[in-house]
């Protein structure tokens, strides 16, 4: 993913599409499957917000940390800021709201925080590791939404949890394959091979459909989660045989597409549970 540098008067925001998407779909989930509406959904909405948008600044602090300091000073300060509005708003739910719970929930996204920073250092940020890391780390906005209006995590949260970490997971080997893979070289003339080609995308999709159906089967997730998955399933069957090369290839198009893939995966979620 392209990171672009903001200026010194710019709101420093995540350029992605796509990333925006795998930080609301969850968060929205997590809101709508919870048993009621909860005020104190908010401070999580802004705590979650914040800790989502310091990892821009910081990416680029540490991308350009050879440049001089003034130039980088703004981007601090309002890392600085998104943070304090994290830290703020998850304090009130930890100390005023009572719902301590957080504390080790917040250490894992901490943790997973870390570990981003520390990948973005050695340029890895975009190895498959780097994405999906920070992919589960979205994914807990599921549980986190849901539980803090139902009071307590339960099996439900981390059923949210699951369903989305492999959902977004998903698109990680997806967009490598139709954006890194497939426009470098030309497309095979037979089926299978193009298959072949695609074994990373087509196995993690079939890893993940086999998690879920098991779980559905140890009634640790409603039958209906695995149908949210079937036009993901469709469409990287889809994508690995239509082969993408140079001159088709429009970034746009293909985020574009992936958003209307998850809006669908967030609808048919939303029934299931």
């Amino acid at each position: 993913m392209r990171e672009n540098k903001p200026t010194r008067l710019s709101l420093p925001l995540p350029k992605e599409h796509g990333s925006w998407a795998m930080f609301s779909v969850p968060l929205i989930i997590g809101l709508i499957v919870a048993p009621h509406w909860q005020w104190r959904s908010l401070w999580l909405i802004a705590a979650a917000l914040g800790l989502f948008l310091v990892r821009f600044p910081i990416d680029t602090v540490i991308k350009t940390r050879k440049r001089p300091a003034a130039d980088r000073a703004g981007l601090i300060r309002w890392a600085i800021g998104y943070g304090t509005i994290a830290l703020l708003c998850a304090g009130w739910l930890i100390v005023i709201e009572q719902l301590y719970w957080l504390i080790p929930m917040g250490v894992i996204g901490a943790a997973l925080l870390i570990y981003h920073w520390w990948l973005v250092e050695r340029r890895q940020e975009l190895s498959v590791r780097g994405e999906l890391a920070g992919i589960f780390g979205l994914a807990l906005g599921a549980p986190l939404a849901y539980s803090v209006s139902a009071g307590v995590p339960d099996g439900t949260a981390l059923g949210l949890w699951i369903v989305n970490a492999l959902y977004f997971g998903g698109t990680v080997f997806y967009i490598k394959l139709k954006v890194r893979h497939q426009p470098k070289e030309p497309a095979p003339d037979r089926v299978s091979e193009r298959l072949v080609k695609a074994k990373a995308c087509l196995s993690y999709q079939s890893i993940a459909l086999t998690i879920l159906i098991l779980l559905v089967a140890f009634n640790r997730l409603p039958a209906l989660a695995v149908l949210a998955f079937v036009p993901m399933t469709a469409k990287v069957v889809y994508g690995a045989t239509r082969w993408q090369d140079r001159k088709s290839l429009s970034l746009p198009r293909l985020g574009v597409i992936e958003i209307i893939h998850s809006v669908l995966f967030a609808l048919l979620i939303v029934m299931a549970f």
